[in-house]
């Protein structure tokens, strides 16, 4: 320690203690040789409540305001119930239902729903670690923008005119082939499934409107000939009535010619010659095929030497009708009868209230609004073409 000098005993090489000819320089000015002028310097005033520059690091950050999204702006701008479907608000959706077309059963609509609503959505994966991120569908791609109050884009959706066009189809192969439970099914569906189509022109519209007449159509009749099949085989009077009204509904020429066919057959074979002979000349007006030709001019043969008819039937051809798919019984033009709400089958008064046997969503006679499947659509969207209000 002594060799050291002590721990506090330094060198008086270092000058540590020799600080004269420091004095006043404690503050880091310099002496005037640096020419340093502060008062040459023209700095602004601080204004009060400016912060400093010092503090701008650790200042509050505000997010820009949250815009509208896309399914929200679908819900706002449409009262198309399948665009709120698309939207995911199932509840509204059901109520513009009820109210424009008088559905009151929505169980079958449930997979109809699903489908419509996964369908207008996209995920997109982001990058490792990050949340996924949904994305809107748009049908109208080309011409849609987005503003602060949202899109006006429309919501893709999967029922769409071509695909139902594809569906009836694919029912009319089941119903030529005989297949009527496969058939009622995809009619079924298919009408089912126009609850929540979306179109955007008139002719769109016009096409949907129709395809919902076939589905009617056809339901009806695949309903009296399962049934005439099912419940009445042993009874020949209902038996031959309901093969009666099968040749009144509006079906293809192929299927008419069938349907007039096994009419024919079911007549002959409860005596009924005269209710034959009316089918066998509506046949021929069908041209059909060179042996069907020649069956129905041999039973036509044999029932002009017979004018006869064994049973009385509930039937009279010459007088308009509908039937009513409840109790398969004809309404005759100036009888009283409802519809439903939905897609306009009629029945007798009697089942007012109760639920449609075609759509099995709408309820007997609940008259809605009409059912809007455009945004161009009219006021109170009348389930006709005629309250369309676009230009082709």
């Amino acid at each position: 320690e002594e060799a050291l000098g002590g721990e506090d005993d330094t060198g008086g090489g270092w000058g540590g203690d020799d600080l004269e000819g420091l004095e006043g320089l404690e503050g880091g000015g310099g002496g005037d040789g640096w020419g340093i002028d502060m008062d040459d310097l023209d700095l602004p005033s601080a204004s009060p409540g400016q912060r400093s520059s010092a503090n701008v690091g650790g200042g509050f950050f505000a997010p820009p305001t949250m815009g509208t999204s896309a399914t929200l702006r679908w819900q706002q701008a449409s009262s198309v119930p399948g665009e709120h479907v698309a939207a995911g608000s199932f509840n509204q959706a059901m109520e513009l239902l009820n109210r424009q077309a008088g559905v009151v059963s929505f169980a079958p609509l449930k997979p109809i729903f699903l489908s419509v609503y996964m369908g207008a959505q996209a995920v997109v994966s982001g990058t490792p670690g990050a949340p996924f991120i949904d994305s809107a569908m748009h049908r109208n791609n080309d011409n849609y923008s987005w503003s602060a109050r949202g899109t006006d884009g429309l919501p893709a959706v999967c029922v769409s005119v071509a695909a139902l066009t594809d569906r009836i189809k694919s029912g009319y192969k089941a119903f030529t082939e005989g297949k009527l439970k496969e058939a009622g099914e995809i009619f079924i569906a298919t009408l089912q499934s126009v609850t929540v189509a979306c179109v955007d022109s008139k002719s769109d519209l016009d096409e949907l409107r129709e395809h919902m007449s076939v589905c009617r159509e056809y339901i009806t009749a695949v309903l009296l000939e399962s049934t005439r099949r099912e419940k009445f085989k042993e009874d020949p009077t209902r038996n031959m009535e309901l093969a009666a009204y099968l040749t009144h509904c509006n079906l293809q020429p192929l299927h008419l010619l069938i349907s007039l066919r096994s009419a024919m057959s079911s007549a002959v074979k409860v005596k009924n010659f005269n209710t034959a002979a009316s089918f066998c000349r509506r046949l021929m007006e069908l041209n059909p095929k060179a042996e069907h030709k020649e069956q129905a001019l041999k039973v036509l043969k044999v029932c002009d030497t017979n004018r006869t008819n064994e049973i009385d039937l509930t039937y009279d051809e010459r007088n308009p009708f509908v039937v009513c798919t409840k109790s398969f019984k004809p309404i005759y033009r100036g009888q009283p009868m409802c519809r439903c709400g939905f897609c306009g089958g009629t029945f007798a008064t009697d089942y007012k209230g109760q639920l449609c046997a075609i759509c099995q969503v709408g309820e007997i006679g609940l008259k809605g609004s009409g059912l809007i499947n455009s945004r161009q659509q009219r006021g109170k969207a009348a389930q006709t073409a005629d309250d369309f209000d676009m230009d082709e």
